[in-house]
């Protein structure tokens, strides 16, 4: 009899903690909600990502949610490395736990393909296109040929190094002793001559330059490949 008393005491005790478990968030839903979001950011950016599992403190006793559960990134969230994630249960029993995910999220960057000396024009032919991890990209990078080639570099580079804007010179439109078209206009008229340039010249950049016909040395702006303008 005594124990039988015994065996239904503890019947009556494990009754309540096992409704009391499927009354609980697990663990599983909450790391759902989480990758969810992870795949739905980056396919919509047509990224290609690789996020490693998600770990979660296993003591965590969430109230069961009656609404779907609500993943989010924390602001100044980074391109990859460790993305911190939130998820809030907006039901009857409101809560928001905050986790952290490590995403490497990939890009095709442009490196190069052999090393080149302070000075070298760069062509085609020294150019490549590899996949990096963003976490390990340091600053700026390119991810098309078109804004490097026939820019000079600022430095010696070693081949298989990803390229950055910081390494390149801005190409020179005009070369000092160059021929060129002095263009002066104003809002009525617009007068062009042949002319040398007395300086090197950057787009935007003023530079001086000598009419031919007149001697006269003269301050333009540099608007293109051979063209200096002149606002009257």
């Amino acid at each position: 009899m005594r124990a039988k008393l015994k065996f239904l005491l503890l019947l009556a005790l494990a009754i309540p903690a096992a409704f009391a478990a499927d009354r609980l968030q697990t663990n599983e839903s909450i790391a759902a909600a989480i990758m969810a979001l992870i795949e739905s950011d980056f396919r919509q950016r047509n990224q290609e990502f690789q996020a490693d599992p998600v770990r979660l403190d296993g003591r965590l006793q969430l109230p069961l949610c009656d609404r779907p559960l609500e993943a989010f990134f924390l602001p100044g969230r980074r391109e990859s490395g460790f993305l911190s994630v939130g998820v809030r249960c907006e039901g009857t029993h409101s809560w928001t736990v905050y986790n952290k995910v490590h995403v490497k999220a990939y890009r095709e960057v442009v490196v190069l393909k052999n090393a080149v000396r302070q000075g070298s024009v760069l062509t085609e032919a020294d150019l490549g296109l590899e996949k990096r991890d963003l976490a390990n990209l340091r600053g700026s990078y390119f991810t098309s040929f078109d804004p490097v080639v026939n820019r000079p570099v600022k430095r010696t580079l070693a081949a298989g190094a990803v390229l950055s804007p910081e390494w390149l010179s801005v190409p020179k439109m005009i070369r000092r002793g160059q021929k060129v078209i002095i263009q002066a206009e104003s809002s009525h008229f617009a007068v062009k001559m042949s002319g040398q340039a007395l300086n090197d010249g950057e787009a935007g950049q003023r530079i001086r330059v000598r009419n031919d016909q007149s001697a006269r040395i003269v301050e333009g702006t540099v608007a293109g490949p051979g063209l200096v303008l002149i606002r009257l």
